[in-house]
């Protein structure tokens, strides 16, 4: 047998499912000939795009800030690679995600054909789902849904099939990849580097300097008073634009520091809630905390920093699966005089349901200065300001400016939405800018159309962003069935397992936001050029979804977190025989997936019934009758009376089957 190269076993976890879809971890294990461990890498990747499916694989936008893009590490994947047999469970997912992602970066391709152990364990196991494989091997997936750790996993399960099954593993081709490669930076799970050491690894030690751009850049992020980790990659970069060194940027974050603190004191006392949170801003920016606490230990008097405050007039925006919904804080900013709308340069603050999210939003309020803020900071903000106007507010005028209010926000629902052509203006003054009132609409107008033409700016390949609850998982199985989510009308909804009218209508509500929202174009990715003889490439909209085992069997719920599902299983779940959906109470504050429901029992059908127990007691009277009419003319053995029994009881059974099905057509 010639198996004098090694193998490379990988793994990855992805955006989703379609050729738009991106990577966003990578785990190699490279084995010996012999099947020993060799080596292991792994490093998450910056998808540059936003990740709808983080409760499978647990990777969010804030973990992937400082990750590399894939074209930073293909060149030396390709050197792992290069001389070895690529193995992967379900190998042509992962084969297709690489070769999109090497035709993305203009890298070389040189990977060959995979070694699939899922065709392994379904021949010599009879299952295809890794984790029952790995049941049956009794071997260990320390973290499901994690690249490196499923890599390990597969990778002993090769090992497992080859010598307790004699699998075929010889006379594979080994991949050929000819660029050499220098190592490269790499962020592996949960392995984010600090801020404070980054910086200072980065920042020149002298230069022309400009340290009123740096204090802006540091003002507008701590607005929330919060620094996300996207802001850190922010203030760095300008922090090197800006010329200064280790040490300027050091000072300055000490003196805001201090600011803040004379800030906090102003009042005369310190909360517990300001204490946590100026350590907390401390923290990220790299300030000695004995210095912190010595700040918090006594009164201070200066020089404040500029405090942040809204005013009737500004223009704010919204993206995300926020926690209030949308129309809610709609509502609420227009009775605080604020014009709501999308994201221009003079736009005050973007509000986020995550500030480092990489939506089309978020990235176009990064590219013009605009403060992006999460829920909490925004309400104090409208609490501030409705403070401030009744300070301001003449004795009596109280009633006058609740009157106003309800006008504000008729005016904001009244603004046409400009996407939305298909609304008349009747139908515009009735819906307003109410994302479920505009669901309503298309869907009682338009039930039929495909969804992409809901809006001027949607596409068929276009993805609702998730939410974050329980809605997700009918998303999921929306994108299984239909790879172009949008070319489906709103009646094709309800032929999704689990969906009904009211699920349609959060799903078409999800579909208003993302139009809404202004959906960023993703630069689609070139035809992969593979080593091997090219198979016909398929369209995404055809592309067959990954086999799973023909016949999978499922935990019962109460066993089972459906939130540890993969996409493919959640589908494969929604059409197995035992599978309840999940039913989720509609709350404006229903943010996280709810606990699945014990499956109930499930009833026989009364037709069905009917047909057996009349069926039985039909067979029943022919056999008593043939009793009486040869051995047993006095009805006297045994078996003539258990024919006789069956009769009556399927009788009986049949005939109370038979009123209740015609009960059920009658209600029907």
């Amino acid at each position: 047998m010639d198996r004098q190269h090694g193998f490379a076993v990988v793994d990855l976890e992805t955006t989703g499912l379609s050729n738009l879809d991106r990577i966003v971890e990578i785990g190699v294990v490279l084995l010996r000939p012999d099947l020993t461990v060799e080596g292991t890498w792994e490093t998450l990747i910056q998808p540059e795009r936003d990740i709808p499916n983080s409760y499978i694989h647990k990777i969010t936008a804030t973990d992937v800030v400082d990750a590399p893009v894939f074209g930073d590490v293909a060149a030396y994947l390709g050197a792992l690679l290069n001389g070895r047999t690529l193995v992967a469970h379900n190998a042509s997912f992962e084969r297709r995600f690489l070769a999109n992602e090497f035709a993305r970066a203009g890298t070389e391709d040189g990977m060959c054909e995979w070694l699939d152990t899922m065709r392994l364990t379904k021949q010599h196991l009879g299952v295809g789902k890794l984790s029952e494989a790995l049941a049956i091997a009794q071997i260990h997936n320390r973290l499901a849904h994690s690249a490196l750790a499923d890599a390990q996993a597969t990778a002993d399960l090769l090992a497992y099939l080859h010598a307790n099954h004699r699998a075929d593993i010889a006379h594979y081709p080994s991949a050929l990849f000819t660029t050499p490669a220098p190592e490269v930076r790499t962020l592996p799970r949960g392995g984010a580097p600090s801020w404070a050491g980054q910086l200072s690894r980065t920042l020149p030690e002298a230069g022309t300097k400009d340290e009123a751009t740096y204090r802006a850049e540091l003002t507008r992020a701590l607005v929330d008073r919060e620094i996300s980790r996207t802001e850190m990659r922010q203030l760095e970069s300008t922090a090197i634009a800006a010329g200064l060194s280790a040490d300027d940027v050091e000072a300055i974050n000490e003196e805001f520091t201090r600011q803040l603190a004379v800030e906090a004191w102003s009042d005369g006392i310190i909360t517990d809630e300001e204490r946590a949170t100026l350590l907390s801003i401390a923290e990220a920016l790299g300030v000695d905390p004995a210095l912190v606490h010595s700040l918090l230990d006594d009164p201070l008097t200066g020089p404040t920093p500029s405090t942040f405050t809204l005013h009737p007039g500004d223009r704010v925006a919204f993206t995300g699966a926020l926690t209030i919904p949308r129309d809610t804080w709609t509502e609420r900013a227009a009775a605080a005089g604020l014009d709501v709308g999308g994201v221009t340069k003079t736009c005050a603050v973007l509000v986020a349901a995550n500030p480092d999210s990489m939506s089309g939003k978020a990235q176009k309020a990064r590219e013009n200065g605009v403060p992006i803020i999460g829920e909490t900071r925004f309400a104090q903000l409208l609490k501030a300001m409705d403070d401030t106007a009744e300070a301001a507010a003449p004795a009596g005028s109280g009633d006058a400016a609740v009157a106003a209010a309800p006008v504000a926000t008729a005016s904001v629902a009244a603004e046409a939405p400009e996407q939305f052509s298909w609304l008349t203006p009747d139908q515009v003054r009735t819906t307003g800018a109410s994302s479920a009132r505009i669901a309503a609409a298309w869907i009682a107008l338009h039930p039929d159309r495909p969804l992409h033409e809901l809006a001027d700016n949607l596409k068929p390949h276009h993805v609702p962003e998730a939410t974050g609850a329980g809605i997700d998982r009918y998303l999921a199985v929306w994108s299984l069935e239909h790879p172009e989510m949008l070319s489906v009308s709103a009646n094709d909804l309800l032929d999704l397992p689990g969906v009904g009218p009211k699920r349609r209508s959060q799903l078409v509500e999800m579909v208003v936001d993302l139009a809404a929202d202004g959906v960023e174009e993703p630069a689609s990715a070139p035809a992969p050029q593979l080593a091997t003889p090219p198979t016909p490439q398929t369209a995404p909209a055809q592309e067959p979804r990954p086999q799973t085992s023909p016949e999978p069997q499922y935990a019962p719920e109460s066993q089972q977190d459906p939130t540890e599902l993969s996409p493919e299983e959640l589908l494969a779940a929604a059409h197995a025989p035992r599978y309840t959906p999940v039913l989720t109470t509609p709350t404006q504050y229903n943010v996280a997936p709810m606990e699945p429901a014990t499956p109930p029992r499930k009833r026989p059908n009364p037709s069905t019934v009917f047909k057996w127990s009349a069926g039985i007691g039909v067979l029943c009277f022919f056999l008593f009758g043939l009793c009486l009419e040869t051995f047993d003319p006095e009805a006297e053995s045994f078996i003539a009376g258990v024919f006789a029994m069956g009769f009556l009881m399927g009788g009986l059974t049949a005939a109370i089957s038979g009123a209740m099905t015609l009960i059920g057509k009658f209600r029907n």
